[in-house]
């Protein structure tokens, strides 16, 4: 791709040129290739090693992490539960950068995604030059050496962040800390979640803006002060770095003042060096540094932006007025890194471009620089801040709570999907050829034409992602729980069986985290989102239990459900009885079901073999689904047990299953030897967590399916299970090899 883009926009270089090229990417693909297949495997037993702390750590309720240093300078992601309040405050009194510990613990290799188009948490780490992690089981022995000067920066950002979160209101201190210091952590889920719904979110990234504004003002006050030129240059060469680590280190941060400082430090010899060109040089240089960076996306957004300005810089000198500059620059901002966005998040705002031309404006001339002049008049009289900072608070809260307000219009937000590699390329592609033609003067000629290159991968994502011909049948691994996820061809139905759920324990206030970990939220929206879903047509919740109902909320915030499917039973668990409450604010149909109802999809048919109406809840009163889906009869059983599965066989004796969804997780109280017998599937599916504490599933149930010679897949071992279907064709295939 990037030899096609070269070839089309430098066509009259001599061919030796694209030779080097080619070498020079060919080495980079064996660079890399031989870069990622040296990770060797951790060694299993528990370790003794001393340890730095690289930074600040982060304690979230029980769980303290962060990244640590070997003694041999190789970088660890740790985590450690903490087992009393005492030694969390004892912890967060003592440890910061710089601090050695003497650690036990276990090496990993991070996780693989365990379900399509999950979050890569390894390769994230890569990104970081992380390959292991390390689970550390006990912490003492800790002290401080005197501290590096990278060190000291740390403490400097650090004590520069709760001075703001000591001036500044709870709600708006986090964004002042992002505009400043990079720190993103703590804002106001709705307002970040707008943010990045609507294409909003790079505006609280340190990006070329930042920089620009520091060396801008730095320059000047300096002269001012008669410090010649060339001390200036000097001067900002050396902070520049430094500003970097105060930032943050993000890419977008590394990317811009990489830039900055290799243009000011090749102006000393009065060598031109545009901004093109140093874009590409710093891109060279942190590819060959960590070529994982490829992966981090806001390392690609941050070039792609870049680059796609920066290559339309004759379109946008042709653009006169500030307005019509503001517009175009939103517009190819979003148009060059959408195919990114969609990759990544799935969705975009067809609004993003009209809020940026209201919101950049916004913080360049007024918020940034604000924010800029209040921390240093906090830092030099404090007394005074408290009109900057009134005048900041409301500079912020309009423009929050209107994104706020915006990001309820589901109307504006696309869902498209996850795009394969060939639309992804094509996107790309049709992008680079309506730029070039409009450039060239030819869009009023082919007006037609172009509209139709432009639309050529949206059209394409649609027909084969949101509307795909292919059947899907998916196992959803959300560990300790059922979800299955259910999609007839050309989008004509997509059913989910259970949402997945984590069941709360317990706990003292010291140990509960700030976001709790929902399944729902983390793994199964994204996920539908990936498949371009916006519509559930029916949510069937085969019985109350937390595991199977819990996630149910985050479904309802995201998704349109068109039916929620329970069980008719003589009563109801409060999670239940929440969900249904909440299915009806949401005007959703519920329907209570029983055995002896069915529907037909097309080819597909759906039949309700169980429960018999009004039997009192419990495991044996789960819904069970019996379908035809392709070539395949599946049947889908909840938690059903012994007693269930008895019944179920005494009412439908000649059942014909291919694919059995094992009932209960695997315990040994369920998938029965008379329950085998009678159905005798091909190939059966267990859900469960992997290591969960119930020991599911057991050891007698892999046995039996195993002495009937039935294939048997786990979500614990293989992670997702998926089953496609087109025509005459099929595939099963699992995330993970066992």
């Amino acid at each position: 791709m990037a030899l096609l883009f070269f070839y089309i926009i430098h066509r009259k270089l001599q061919k030796s040129f694209y030779i080097v090229l080619a070498s020079f990417f060919l080495m980079f693909f064996c660079f890399h290739w031989r870069f990622e297949k040296e990770i060797p495997p951790p060694p299993e037993e528990v370790q003794a090693l001393f340890i730095q702390f690289a930074d600040y750590p982060k304690f979230d309720g029980n769980k303290l992490s962060g990244t640590v240093v070997r003694q041999q300078g190789e970088k660890l992601a740790f985590t450690y539960y903490m087992k009393t309040k005492d030694e969390k405050d004892r912890l967060q009194h003592m440890l910061e950068p710089g601090v050695y510990c003497q650690v036990q613990g276990i090496f990993e290799l991070p996780p693989e995604p365990r379900n399509p188009n999950a979050f890569n948490y390894r390769q994230f780490l890569q990104t970081q030059k992380i390959y292991y992690l390390l689970k550390v089981e006990r912490i003492s022995n800790c002290f401080l050496q005197d501290k590096t000067l990278y060190q000291k920066l740390l403490d400097f950002r650090r004590s520069g962040i709760e001075s703001i979160n000591l001036h500044f209101p709870e709600h708006i201190a986090p964004f002042i800390n992002a505009l400043l210091f990079g720190h993103d952590e703590n804002m106001d889920q709705s307002v970040e979640e707008a943010y990045q719904k609507l294409g909003l979110s790079h505006l609280l990234a340190i990006s070329g803006l930042h920089v620009g504004i520091i060396i801008a003002c730095l320059y000047y006050v300096l002269l001012k002060f008669g410090i010649t030129r060339e001390r200036v240059r000097l001067i900002l060469l050396l902070f520049l770095p430094i500003y970097a680590v105060l930032g943050g280190a993000a890419p977008s941060v590394t990317r811009s003042v990489f830039m900055a400082w290799l243009i000011l430090f090749l102006s000393k010899w009065r060598m031109i060096l545009n901004s093109l060109d140093a874009l590409s040089i710093s891109f060279i240089i942190f590819i060959l540094i960590n070529p994982f960076i490829i992966y981090h996306v806001g390392f690609q957004l941050s070039y792609t932006v870049t680059a796609g300005l920066l290559l339309s810089r004759a379109i946008l000198q042709e653009i006169h007025g500030f307005l019509k500059s503001g517009i175009a620059i939103s517009l190819i901002s979003q148009i060059v890194s959408l195919p990114i966005l969609l990759t990544s998040f799935y969705e975009f705002s067809l609004i993003s471009f009209l809020l940026n031309i209201i919101y950049v404006p916004l913080y360049s001339i007024f918020i940034l620089p604000l924010s800029f002049l209040t921390y240093i008049i906090i830092l030099l009289f404090p007394k005074l801040s408290g009109l900057f900072v009134s005048i900041l608070t409301v500079l912020l809260e309009y423009p929050n709570d209107f994104a706020v307000w915006m990001n309820g219009f589901d109307l504006f937000t696309i869902v498209l999907g996850k795009p394969p590699t060939s639309i992804f390329i094509l996107f790309f592609i049709s992008i680079i050829i309506c730029f070039i033609f409009y450039e060239k003067d030819k869009f009023a000629k082919k007006k037609l034409l172009l509209l139709t290159i432009f639309l050529c991968p949206f059209i394409l994502q649609i027909l084969f992602v949101k509307f795909s011909p292919v059947g899907e049948v998916t196992i959803i691994d959300v560990g300790q729980g059922d979800c299955i996820f259910i999609r007839m061809p050309l989008n004509k139905g997509n059913y989910l069986i259970d949402t997945g759920g984590v069941l709360q324990f317990p706990q003292e206030d010291w140990e509960k985290r700030e976001k709790p970990f929902d399944p729902g939220e983390s793994i199964v929206v994204p996920f539908l989102k990936s498949k371009g879903i916006t519509k559930l047509d029916r949510l069937i919740l085969t019985h109350g239990d937390i595991d199977h109902v819990g996630s149910s909320a985050a479904l309802f915030n995201h998704f349109h459900i068109g039916e929620l499917v329970v069980g008719q039973t003589m009563e109801k668990s409060i999670a239940e009885q929440e969900v249904i409450k909440l299915a009806k604010e949401n005007n959703t149909k519920v329907t209570y079901a029983f055995d002896g109802m069915y529907w037909t999809k097309g080819k597909n048919q759906f039949y309700i073999l169980a429960p018999e109406k009004n039997m009192k809840a419990s495991n044996n009163a789960s819904i069970v689904v019996y379908a035809k889906l392709g070539k395949k009869k599946w049947l889908f059983t909840g938690d059903l047990e012994k007693e269930g599965e008895e019944l179920l066989i005494q009412k439908y004796p000649n059942l014909q299953v291919d694919i059995l969804k094992a009932g209960h997780h695997g315990s040994n109280t369920s998938t029965t030897e008379p329950f085998l017998n009678a159905i005798q599937p091909e190939i059966a599916v267990i859900s469960a967590g992997e290591n969960n504490r119930y020991g599911h599933p057991h050891q007698e149930v892999i046995d039996r399916l195993k002495d009937y010679k039935i294939k048997t897949f786990r979500t614990d071992k293989h992670g997702a299970v998926t089953y496609f279907y087109l025509f005459e064709i099929e595939k099963l295939s699992t995330m993970l090899e066992e």
